[in-house]
């Protein structure tokens, strides 16, 4: 696994635990939509590493992204928050195998939770902007808890209203309460291509429709979201080999 070291060129805050670092090498930074760095935790104390997915799409440049939650007493996510530009990281890879193999006569089914989006970030940008003549039915449902728990939804939404292949779901488990609270069950603006749903991601995927054989999907959250999920789409006629997931605790 290759060494390498990046210097912090952008530090993005998307809610109040969630923020975006992007990185820049000192040459081309070539990976894999959907790998993952590990980095070193240069935070005083014993040495530590932790892995982050990338959640920019492959570009032919020294830039990534990644999309980092702070966990309570977490020393990775609470030292990477700290750092500005200018400062430096530490890190190995890209590595991982979590990466789109789907056939293009496959519909592609993408189901992640918080964070757990930051690798289908890379792989759908990469699917619909990179790969421009790829005309491949994609559909992501994202899952988060409150209103203010919301971020990339624009970014999916202008997605799935420039390309028609590209739909997007989102469902919040706790939407808080308010006038308009009807609001988090109505299509939001654009062309019907995009929704938001009140319930968890799980709910959302029973009343989903699926071709079991022409489908395959992909999973991205902590554990026990990933083992209902699973159940589920066995449930729903989804052959073992067409269920690709990666955990994150």
């Amino acid at each position: 696994m290759p060494a390498n070291t990046a210097i912090i060129i952008g530090h993005k805050k998307l809610t109040k635990d969630v923020f975006e670092l992007t990185c820049k090498t000192d040459g081309p930074f070539g990976f894999e939509a959907g790998q993952f760095i590990t980095i070193r935790i240069d935070d005083g104390k014993s040495p530590c590493f932790r892995a982050y997915s990338i959640s920019s799409k492959p570009e032919q440049s020294e830039e990534f992204q990644l999309c980092i939650k702070v966990v309570e007493n977490g020393r990775g996510s609470n030292w990477l928050n700290t750092l500005e530009k200018g400062d430096k990281i530490n890190f190995l890879g890209p590595n991982g195998k979590f990466v789109f193999k789907t056939s293009s006569e496959k519909k592609v089914l993408f189901i992640a939770v918080g964070v757990g989006i930051a690798p289908f970030k890379s792989i759908i940008e990469d699917q619909l902007i990179n790969k421009k003549n790829n005309k491949q039915k994609l559909h992501l449902l994202l899952g988060l808890r409150y209103e203010e728990d919301i971020f990339y939804e624009d970014l999916f939404r202008e997605l799935a209203n420039d390309y028609k292949n590209f739909t997007f779901d989102l469902t919040l488990s706790r939407p808080q309460q308010s006038t308009e609270s009807a609001a988090t069950k109505k299509d939001v603006p654009g062309d019907g291509s995009s929704h938001k749903h009140e319930g968890r991601v799980t709910d959302l995927l029973k009343k989903t429709d699926i071709i079991p054989d022409q489908t395959e999907a992909y999973i991205c959250g902590l554990k026990a979201m990933i083992d209902d999920v699973h159940s589920i789409l066995k449930e729903k006629g989804l052959p073992e080999e067409a269920i690709h997931f990666e955990k994150y605790n």
